[in-house]
């Protein structure tokens, strides 16, 4: 493969001493390496390092020859005007010949071709306009494969933006996402402290209530006792709402229909006595109505009052829902289908 480069640049017109030290310096990677690096130089080669010892060595040779050479001087100028010589390779199946190993390949493939033998032949030397036509070839190829090289990493590099953009906002998006759920999961629990804040403070209260009436109630019944007159009646307690009946004929077959969903008749705390009606699923709590119905549009002049704050109670028979039940399903209540409920607050 060297002596085929080197004798392409020979026949350009390099010279070959020039030819070699562009060669070595290029690592004989090829012809448009070469020729930019002696683009690159031109007449001002770098000079090579010098091997001191293979210098002595070579100094030495050469003195101890000298004799040698100068008894057979004229017997070796005939080979200073042999001609120049190159080598090629010829196909014995054929008897083409080929300059180089590429062409003799390519014969090969082409005509199945294999057995081939090395031979010299006179290398003519190029003309002028051949040294040139051969060198804007050459330094033409070396343009296109310039360009196309330059075009490649363009395109890389455009795609590696596009993608170091799509992995930036695919980052960007995922972080949003995340500090959006984040601040659903922080409201949502401010939202269940608060009602939970709520509900405690309506337990205190309720509870303080309830002190209160016992200890009036056993005011009065002492009171009774020392003045002989009967003791006022006891106020009316807070029982559990009814479980819902049997129809016919869910009795006559022996068992319970099953309900998906509760209806309820809301009358609200105002002087019209206004009717909302809601329909809510079995598993959900009176908690969950008194938040669907501080959400209807009906109840929006109520807004300044807060959803835990919301009460229900049975007309009759009299039934007033304490905290743990505002908490259990409107199943497990027997508030299905349909109840109608009076709204109040603590």
């Amino acid at each position: 493969m060297g002596s085929e480069l080197l004798t392409t640049l020979v026949e350009l017109g390099f010279e070959s001493a020039k030819a070699e030290r562009a060669l070595k310096a290029t690592d004989n990677r090829s012809v448009d390496a070469a020729l930019d690096w002696l683009e690159k130089y031109g007449d001002n080669l770098p000079p090579e390092p010098e091997e001191k010892e293979g210098a002595n060595a070579g100094q030495s040779t050469i003195e101890e020859k000298k004799p040698e050479v100068e008894a057979t001087g004229a017997s070796s100028s005939p080979k200073l005007n042999k001609p120049n010589m190159a080598k090629g390779l010829k196909c014995t199946e054929c008897d083409k010949f080929f300059k180089n190993n590429a062409l003799a390949s390519y014969h090969s493939e082409k005509s199945g071709h294999i057995n081939f033998d090395e031979v010299e032949y006179e290398a003519k030397p190029l003309t002028e306009e051949e040294k040139q036509e051969r060198l804007d070839k050459l330094r033409e190829q070396l343009k296109e494969r310039q360009i196309a090289k330059k075009k490649l990493e363009a395109q890389e590099s455009k795609a590696n933006e596009a993608i170091r953009r799509k992995g930036g906002k695919d980052m960007v998006n995922i972080k949003e996402e995340l500090k959006k759920k984040e601040m659903e999961k922080e409201i949502a629990q401010r939202k269940k402290d608060k009602l939970e804040d709520e509900l405690a403070k309506a337990r205190a209260r309720a509870a303080i209530a309830e002190d209160k009436q016992e200890r009036a109630r056993k005011a009065a019944s002492e009171k009774a006792k020392r003045t002989g007159i009967p003791p006022p009646p006891e106020p009316e307690k807070v029982v559990r709402a009814p479980m819902k009946k049997r129809t016919s004929g869910e009795a006559g077959s022996g068992s319970t229909k099953e309900y998906s969903e509760g209806r309820f008749q809301l009358r609200l705390p105002n002087p019209e006595g206004s009717v909302v009606v809601i329909s809510l699923e079995a598993h959900k709590s009176l908690v969950d109505l008194a938040h669907a119905l501080a959400d209807h549009p009906e109840f929006n002049h109520f807004l300044d009052r807060p959803a835990s704050s919301l009460r229900f109670s049975t007309t009759y028979p009299r039934k007033i829902f304490s905290h743990d039940e505002m908490l259990k399903s409107i199943k497990d209540l027997g508030l299905l289908p349909s109840v109608a409920l009076a709204v109040s607050y603590t």
